[in-house]
């Protein structure tokens, strides 16, 4: 425990930058929403982009912060802790910056739609994006994080700055990819990028939710497993 607090100590500047980088996604959010309701938008409504926004912080940040996971390795070997003590304090870190920033991100979220009710009175809100992120969906975010944190420390221990870029770079340009290949699709284009969203169609129809969720369990705990794998080889001397 007592290395737990002391690690808590030694890495405190992540969650304040994490709560800093949300808070400046927050801004632009609520920026760009006043923007679209000035000059785009036909209806009386508004959304809280914002806080969703904000949410969207809370998930790069524990990818960029398993980015860091090799010097938090080696901080605590020179803090004299074993590989087994660092596998279980270090996801515990993780999972508690994880609930701090999904926190912050709702509160501001709360701030957001206060904030619109006095400058868009009588108008409607469209959708509270926090009521379609249940605390299970939550809790789910928060375990996933953890693991990508968890493997892309492991990435980095092992494989170095390229194993970590060759697979957070293609993570990170993965939804937009995908989200352009679908749009493309539905406007009748036949190019590549339709194609392959008529692709990534059919693999989302030919599964149940249930195989989904199945497919998803075991790629996570093969992470787990493979992340697990990296830092049992690690060298622990310094």
């Amino acid at each position: 425990m007592n290395f737990f607090i002391k690690h808590i100590k030694v890495n405190r500047d992540g969650i304040l930058t994490m709560l800093v980088f949300q808070t400046g996604l927050f801004i632009l959010g609520v920026i760009m929403v006043a923007c679209i309701n000035a000059f785009l938008n036909d209806t009386q409504d508004y959304a809280n982009i914002g806080g969703l926004m904000a949410v969207f912080a809370t998930v790069f940040g524990g990818m960029v912060r398993g980015g860091g996971g090799l010097n938090r390795y080696r901080l605590a070997v020179s803090m004299g802790r074993t590989r087994r003590s660092y596998m279980f304090f270090d996801p515990l870190l993780t999972i508690m910056n994880s609930v701090i920033g999904v926190c912050f991100a709702w509160l501001l979220s709360r701030l957001e739609l206060w904030f619109y009710s006095m400058i868009y009175p009588g108008w409607t809100l469209e959708i509270d994006f926090f009521t379609k992120l249940t605390p299970r969906w939550l809790a789910l975010l928060i375990l996933a994080m953890c693991l990508l944190d968890f493997f892309f420390g492991a990435l980095m221990l092992r494989f170095g700055t390229k194993g970590f870029a060759a697979v957070w770079f293609p993570l990170c340009i993965l939804p937009a990819v995908t989200g352009g290949c679908i749009s493309a699709l539905k406007e009748g284009s036949t190019n590549l990028m339709a194609q392959i969203g008529k692709g990534i169609l059919f693999l989302i129809q030919v599964l149940s939710p249930t195989m989904w969720a199945a497919v998803c369990i075991t790629l996570l705990l093969a992470l787990l497993a493979l992340s697990v794998l990296c830092y049992r080889k690690a060298e622990v001397r310094m």
